[in-house]
């Protein structure tokens, strides 16, 4: 399966960082190409979401399970069309007085031909999902210290 992790150290909580991850029906307020995102059921540690993504003229809903695992890591399965299968990784650590942020993204599409197209938009997608966050990160905590980008 086609993957790609991103890490970077910022100068918030990682309880913060979680709930942002966690957060998700805001991530159309602030990241590019969330369309929509609806959880159609909540527990204590467990999510199941609708999302719908675009591109341009073409938009995609699909069904996804997330795993909450509080403050330490967030995982996003889907096996829903159009992905044979989608795997989304938070995961936080302290470091110091800041926080250890990574972000691993792997895919495999029902079709070739869009597996291909798809690896290099989630590759660029990885490092700026990680960057917006840390925009608003910035936008409902402050500034912080600023980040280290590794």
């Amino acid at each position: 399966m086609p993957a790609h992790a991103t890490r970077r150290t910022l100068p918030w909580s990682c309880e913060q960082l979680f709930d942002l991850a966690a957060d998700v029906e805001r991530y159309p307020e602030f990241i590019p190409g969330w369309q929509d995102v609806r959880v159609l059921e909540r527990s204590d540690n467990r999510l199941t979401v609708e999302q719908c993504l675009g591109l341009g003229p073409l938009q995609h809903c699909f069904t996804s399970e997330a795993l909450l695992e509080r403050p330490r890591r967030v995982v996003v399965n889907s096996h829903h069309s159009p992905f044979r299968k989608l795997q989304i990784e938070w995961r936080f650590s302290p470091d110091n007085e800041a926080c250890r942020v990574e972000l691993a993204i792997g895919l495999e599409m029902r079709s070739a031909v869009l597996e291909t197209a798809t690896e290099t938009l989630f590759i660029m997608t990885a490092d700026d999902v990680i960057a917006r966050f840390e925009l608003r990160a910035r936008q409902l905590y402050g500034t912080g210290q600023g980040s280290l980008a590794e």
